[in-house]
């Protein structure tokens, strides 16, 4: 069962919970500590951009195509649709010799809100750029053309680098064919489930130097630096994923999933983290990753000032005045 992992607090009374479960692994398999079911079945969403982007990689597009490190965070991004990410995308494209139009990941408002409002002020539309997806998709392009398929089903289940893309999963994750199962992501693209277990053991792995004696390493290396040294391109302005990199991204790398997803890998430790947020809250998701690197160590209470307002947000009314809090309740 699902346990509470957090609060929500108006005055000095619960008002709501977010049940949720959270389990941290070592590369070897063992599981370290644990809340709730670490069995519970979910999609990986897009924590699983870290690990799809190797099977690109993989292919040498990288190489290939002379894309430096900023280029490579965004390939595994949720980005928040800032010039800073749209102008990184439009330099991916001439280099990759594509068009805005072979992107298949569809069109949605700017995540940023400073991003958004300045399309709306310029009377613009949003672009395909403009999906939080869009780095992925032009990182399975560029593979898909160097693998030499067709880049028109590229983002089709057996289209493109598909298969590539599953069998990378399954050996990071530890999983057989029968433990995942095959969803379709929001922006169109293949998506697996797999339990919460196998999530957290994906990201030991890939903090994991020795992982099958080191045959990924040089793409595990380009994940981890690209996360680290550029992670206003994971994420963007104000973005969890880009917070907790920028201030701890000497120690880990942590990567955003729709519902509530959560994935922590520690740098050079071979531990990985998941956590899977019972209801798909997004508030949850802070205070309870927060907690758990508080609790394992990896944060000093000293260091949390800057996270504050992820860690233990504080609820204002409409007339500006704190009326309650958030906060994780939940031991491993």
């Amino acid at each position: 069962m699902s346990e509470i992992l957090i609060e929500v607090l108006r005055g000095n009374v619960v008002e709501s919970v977010h049940r949720g479960d959270i389990v941290v692994v070592s590369c070897n398999g063992n599981v370290l500590h644990s809340c709730g079911d670490i069995g519970h079945p979910a999609f990986m969403r897009s924590a699983s951009k870290p690990i799809q982007v190797i099977a690109g990689l993989e292919y040498g597009i990288a190489e290939k195509f002379g894309l430096d490190l900023a280029e490579i965070a965004i390939l595994m991004s949720s980005h928040s649709g800032e010039k800073i990410h749209i102008d990184v995308l439009k330099g991916i494209i001439k280099k990759i010799g594509v068009d805005v139009d072979d992107l298949q990941c569809g069109t949605h408002d700017p995540l940023g809100i400073d991003a958004a409002k300045e399309l709306i002020s310029k009377g613009q539309a949003p672009s395909s750029l403009h999906c939080n997806c869009s780095g992925k998709h032009l990182g399975q392009l560029a593979a898909t053309k160097v693998k030499g398929s067709p880049l028109e089903d590229y983002y089709k289940p057996g289209g493109g680098i598909q298969p590539e893309i599953k069998d990378i999963i399954m050996k990071f994750s530890g999983t057989q064919e029968a433990q995942i199962k095959l969803g379709i992501d929001g922006c169109g693209v293949p998506v697996y489930c797999m339990p919460l277990y196998n999530m957290a053991l994906a990201y030991a792995n890939l903090c994991n130097e020795n992982f099958m004696n080191g045959r990924y390493i040089k793409s595990q290396n380009y994940v981890i630096s690209a996360m680290t040294v550029h992670p206003e391109m994971i994420g963007g302005k104000g973005r969890f994923d880009t917070e907790l990199m920028r201030h701890f991204g000497d120690r880990l790398i942590g990567k955003f999933g729709d519902e509530g997803v959560y994935c922590v890998g520690l740098i050079g430790k071979g531990i990985g983290i998941a956590l899977k947020i019972e209801d798909g809250h997004t508030r949850a998701v802070g205070p309870a990753i927060l907690e758990t690197l508080s609790q394992l160590g990896v944060i000093k209470a000293d260091e949390i000032e800057p996270l504050k307002d992820f860690w233990n947000p504080l609820i204002k009314n409409h007339r500006g005045e704190f009326v309650g809090a958030i906060k994780a309740s939940f031991h491993l």
